[in-house]
């Protein structure tokens, strides 16, 4: 069992912590041999790296805690600890729960995860087309085992898709529904989102705040400090192949603030480009 420090719950008043070293990871898929060559590798980590990683976090002396730790230490009630880190899943896969929670319970870690709030949708069907292999989403069983054993269960939308494409009453649907979907399957409250292909817009983030989340994450496109921007949370991709450096350089170094200068960079040329310096309209393909 790992020695992983855990948050301190305080009975009220004002909660000790430096919420701004809060870094923020995002992962998809976790796979074995077997099914490493049949899956796109960029959007799937195999199970010994995982492990490898939490393991480099243990010995950095990270504490995973979720949104929900957050919101605690920010009414007060929750000491952070010293070195806090949130680990998301994006889609709620089926191997997030028979490869990856074996794993965080054997180093006594949580994480938040993003599953669809429509039950009928049981494979990744948005990615048909796009050369990556069909896999099977959790099931309400597994996603309330989650749910039981301390991880927080957030909104991927109704159906993944597109929201900033959508007519406004339809992105509204995928948003709220999802919410209330997931909020009768868990008999809790539901208040963290993940923008599908982290795509957002204005108005989708509107729609997202009225809909009574807290929290929403996307990927590249938020501020690199954790907390500025509640509704565009940035989040970090770790290094999918077995570069145990370049993870330790992300979670020892400032790598969101590096993340967010070349996000700056990169929209900053496109816009020159075309003329443009409107907000960007896509973040990336598949989160």
């Amino acid at each position: 069992m790992s020695s992983v420090q855990t948050a301190i719950a305080r009975p009220g008043g004002t909660a000790l912590g430096h919420p701004e070293r809060i870094k923020v990871l995002m992962y998809h898929r976790v796979v074995r041999d077997e099914e490493l060559t049949a899956v796109a590798s960029q959007y799937a980590i195999h199970a010994d790296v995982l492990q490898a990683q939490l393991r480099t976090l243990e010995k950095l002396g990270y504490t995973t805690i979720t949104f929900h730790d957050y919101a605690l230490y920010r009414k007060g009630e929750l000491n952070l600890p010293k070195k806090p880190v949130i680990i998301t899943f994006d889609d709620g896969y089926e191997d997030t729960h028979t490869h990856a929670f074996p794993l965080f319970r054997e180093y006594g870690m949580k994480a938040v995860v993003f599953v669809l709030g429509d039950p009928l949708v049981r494979t990744n069907a948005w990615d048909a087309g796009e050369g990556i292999t069909s896999a099977p989403l959790m099931t309400s069983g597994q996603i309330l085992e989650l749910h039981a054993a301390g991880f927080e269960i957030g909104s991927h939308s109704l159906t993944h898709k597109r929201l900033t494409e959508l007519p406004r009453e339809e992105a509204w649907n995928e948003i709220s529904r999802s919410r209330m979907l997931l909020e009768m399957m868990l008999n809790a409250p539901v208040r963290t989102f993940s923008y599908p292909y982290g795509l957002l817009n204005d108005d989708v983030r509107a729609l997202v705040a009225e809909a009574g989340y807290d929290f929403a994450c996307g990927v590249y496109s938020g501020p690199s400090v954790f907390g500025v921007d509640p509704m565009n949370v940035r989040r970090i991709e770790p290094a999918h192949r077995r570069d145990p450096f370049r993870f330790w350089f992300q979670m020892a170094t400032p790598y969101q603030k590096l993340g967010a200068l070349r996000y700056k960079v990169k929209r900053f040329l496109e816009r020159s480009d075309n003329g443009s310096f409107g907000p960007p309209h896509r973040e990336a393909r598949h989160a």
